[in-house]
């Protein structure tokens, strides 16, 4: 009996998304903080340290939004910020399904597909 092997082209109707935060901050003083969630799940608090990253993955939800937020501490810095979403054509990592963020002094970038590039996206204050 013959088996049937799938395409290499089959399209994946839910594919994972990744999100990673990388703390490159150009001193060790204090950890970079980090506390994400969506409107259905809570990732806890992830405590980085210079250099270090963090990351997670998920699926799209099938019909509605998909939007992480994460709250960010860095020494006296406090800073709540969007960094998936479906509904922001920039924050949706459609190309390749990573959304790379690196966390400095100077802000927070995003890796934009787009571009080629990281770019600035937010500033702490």
């Amino acid at each position: 009996m013959a088996q049937t092997q799938p395409a290499a082209s089959a399209i994946d109707l839910n594919p994972k998304y990744r999100v990673r935060i990388t703390n490159e901050f150009s001193n060790n003083d204090d950890p970079l903080v980090i506390h994400c969630w969506s409107h259905d799940d809570d990732l806890g608090v992830h405590t980085l340290w210079m250099n270090n990253e963090w990351y997670w993955e998920f699926a799209n939800k099938f019909l509605g939004r998909t939007h992480f937020v994460c709250n960010m501490t860095h020494g006296i810095k406090e800073k709540t910020v969007d960094v998936y979403d479906t509904y922001n054509n920039d924050l949706k990592c459609e190309r390749e399904k990573k959304c790379n963020w690196s966390i400095r002094e100077g802000g927070f970038l995003f890796f934009s597909e787009e571009k080629n590039s990281l770019i600035k996206y937010y500033d702490w204050w």
